[in-house]
């Protein structure tokens, strides 16, 4: 498995230019023979919350069709995060996978809008842990503040040996990210992809710390403040090898933790 995590410095709610730098990214990744480039929340608008400017009805998405063409063309997965209008008229915060035939494969919604903030005001949490194939090896998809939530990574986890995270993470809380991020592989016995954007938009700034994981907790790539494509490669069936050498999933009882919630 070899994946591409694209760290960019998002310009603040400007699609096309932030187009121009994904399609170049993309190539990039493509070149070097990945199977997935992965992008930060929001790709395309930054951590937006002028809804009227940035969603898109999920039947019309330009960001949705922008990314099947990429895909497509550059023969390549690709992970990315956009506000999307459903049918029911509610406002989703999206990381959507599409393959690298055009199809979407993926569609999840973020099932924790940050309340610390404001997102949780114009934005419904979701309500469906998301699994998909990617080549062969199953995945899931998250969305920054969902990293603080282990009982869904457990979850995903019961299938997927790769767990997927789109951030925009402010730089205040940068420790937290890497911790998490660690916590989360260790504790799923998963690789985890965490991309985070850098740069600065409104009062927020984000210096990236975009990272791959394995399931023993080791970085085996990191990005931080610069905006840049870092590549790693990993063999998926290690998160199986170690599973069965440590058998901690196994040993969790669910069955004795809900008794307490």
């Amino acid at each position: 498995m070899k994946a591409a995590l694209a760290q960019t410095n998002i310009i603040w709610e400007d699609k096309a230019a932030n187009m121009i730098t994904a399609s170049e990214m993309i190539s990039q990744a493509a070149s070097n023979g990945c199977d997935l480039i992965v992008f930060p929340e929001m790709s395309l608008t930054g951590f937006s919350m002028n809804i009227d400017l940035i969603a898109e009805y999920s039947g019309s998405s330009e960001t949705v069709s922008f990314f099947i063409e990429e895909a497509k063309r550059n023969n390549i997965y690709i992970s990315f995060g956009t506000a999307i209008i459903e049918s029911d008229g509610k406002i989703y915060n999206k990381a959507i996978t599409v393959s690298n035939t055009g199809e979407i494969v993926s569609s999840y919604s973020k099932i924790h809008p940050f309340s610390h903030g404001v997102e949780a005001k114009y934005f419904t949490g979701g309500d469906e842990i998301k699994w998909f194939d990617l080549n062969g090896i199953t995945a899931s998809t998250f969305i920054c503040y969902d990293l603080r939530f282990p009982e869904i990574f457990q979850t995903a986890s019961t299938k997927s040996r790769l767990l997927i995270v789109l951030a925009c993470w402010p730089n205040v809380r940068t420790a937290h990210w890497d911790v998490l991020l660690k916590a989360r592989a260790i504790e799923n016995q998963s690789f985890i992809i965490g991309v985070n954007r850098t740069g600065r938009e409104m009062k927020y700034s984000y210096n990236g710390h975009s990272q791959a994981v394995s399931p023993r907790g080791e970085v085996l790539n990191e990005l931080v403040e610069n905006e840049a494509l870092i590549i790693t490669e990993f063999n998926i069936s290690d998160a199986d090898d170690y599973r069965s050498e440590f058998q901690l999933k196994q040993d969790r009882k669910p069955q004795i933790y809900k008794q307490f919630l």
